[in-house]
């Protein structure tokens, strides 16, 4: 056991036992010639307490962690035989004391990572040299093994994130944006061509339906009339709407533009105005389906394998000094804009602030299985490595105050009873 602790506490441990022994010498010495002089009385008074401050003190350091002499005292080998309870104060504190939402936005606004980093990276040589740094270590970062567990982890947090999106605003503010476009017709334009080639290429199928919707006749010469004349008729407006189609996707001034925009504004107006529950039911039954969240893996997967080989690719094709610049402008810009720098880190605050109040149980539970993982030799072996420097440096100190305490009294007694 003791071969395992740390130098320093070893050292510190042989101080604090040393001078308990010399505090022992000394008074032996200091009984044996009381009666030759005047300083041995008081050298015995600050040996003498200097002893018992020394024992009092290595009695409760030594109780913390295992029996004083082996013997089975009340109340010592506390962390043997709290050990339990004390994974979980441990894990309580832990998350309590730094884990709570209110201290990740304390620190984290304190610490201003943005601007620290805007700051570092504004200099292209650092920015540089930063680049350079991380593009090394991304493929050990990123293993295959780790990029299936965050590809993982991300398609689960993109579907939670998905379930707490209102649907029928987010398709409003996509619609809103997509009619505000100046290149919208251009993307229009190659569906209207695919869907007249579509209606031309399946012309009998249409006239067929078309038919089908004609009521039947009891005379059967009128019947076959009407179903010619509907069929000729079908026949003359599916062509006549696949050429419209067709005439529109060639011509972005075409009238049938005026008719989708303003189908897909009353769209908007009407989502807006709250018609979004059959979305919103789309939506929960497209998170619901299994597929979804493996569609999703596959997906982030595929993207954090496409990052790494870029990352790779980056500094063999000559452009890490083109992205260094690009990185190093857009700090730059960054640190010109205090208010967008402000956000950023606020921003930044919250989403640490919300993934530690989600996660926060679930990292106490993390320690506190962790901590009754271990065996209770390891656990003691631990603390005193971190600690026990210090415990034993109480040791010392008890042992000199305990001397001084000794002197006083001794001083106190001479004055009051000679």
């Amino acid at each position: 056991m003791t071969e395992s602790l740390n130098p320093t506490l070893r050292k510190i441990r042989r101080i604090a036992t040393g001078l308990l022994a010399a505090m022992a010498c000394l008074y032996i010495l200091a009984r044996s010639f009381e009666d030759q002089g005047f300083l041995w009385p008081w050298v015995r008074a600050f040996a003498e307490a200097a002893m018992v401050g020394g024992l009092a003190d290595w009695f409760a350091v030594t109780a913390l962690f295992r029996h004083p002499l082996g013997l089975p005292i009340p109340h010592t080998a506390i962390v043997r035989k709290e050990k339990e309870r004390i994974g979980i104060a441990v894990a309580s504190f832990v998350r309590k004391s730094f884990l709570t939402p209110e201290e990740v936005r304390r620190q984290w606004a304190s610490f201003r990572p943005f601007q620290k980093a805007s700051e570092h990276l504004a200099q292209p040589a650092r920015a540089r040299d930063s680049l350079r740094w991380i593009l090394q270590r991304i493929p050990n970062f990123l293993a295959p093994s780790d990029r299936q567990t965050l590809a993982r982890l991300g398609a689960s947090g993109i579907r939670h994130s998905a379930a707490t999106v209102p649907m029928a605003r987010l398709i409003t503010i996509l619609l809103q944006g997509f009619l505000k476009s100046p290149g919208k017709r251009s993307l229009i334009s190659p569906i209207l061509a695919r869907l007249g080639q579509s209606v031309a290429a399946n012309r009998d199928w249409v006239m067929d339906e078309a038919s089908k919707s004609t009521k039947p006749m009891k005379l059967k010469i009128l019947d076959l009339l009407s179903q010619t004349a509907a069929a000729a008729v079908s026949g003359k407006a599916v062509e006549k709407f696949s050429s419209e189609l067709s005439a529109a996707s060639q011509d972005e001034d075409h009238p049938l533009y005026e008719k989708i925009e303003e189908a897909l504004r009353d769209t908007a107006l009407e989502l807006e105005a709250g018609g979004g529950e059959q979305w919103e039911l789309l939506k929960e039954r497209i998170i619901e389906d299994p597929q979804t969240l493996q569609t999703l893996q596959e997906v982030v997967e595929k993207a954090l394998n496409l990052f790494v080989e870029s990352s790779q690719d980056l500094e063999e094709k000559g452009t890490l000094d083109e992205w260094s610049q690009v990185l190093s402008k857009a700090a730059v810009r960054l640190n010109e804009d205090p208010q967008r720098l402000l956000a950023l880190e606020e921003r930044g605050g919250e989403l640490l602030a919300s993934f530690t109040g989600r996660y926060g149980p679930n990292a106490e539970k993390l320690i506190n299985r962790t901590v009754d993982s271990w065996e209770a030799e390891e656990l003691i072996e631990r603390i005193e490595n971190q600690v026990g420097s210090d415990l034993q440096f109480i040791r010392v100190n008890g042992t000199l105050i305990g001397g001084l305490v000794g002197l006083l009294l001794h001083g106190v007694g001479l004055a009051i009873w000679g």
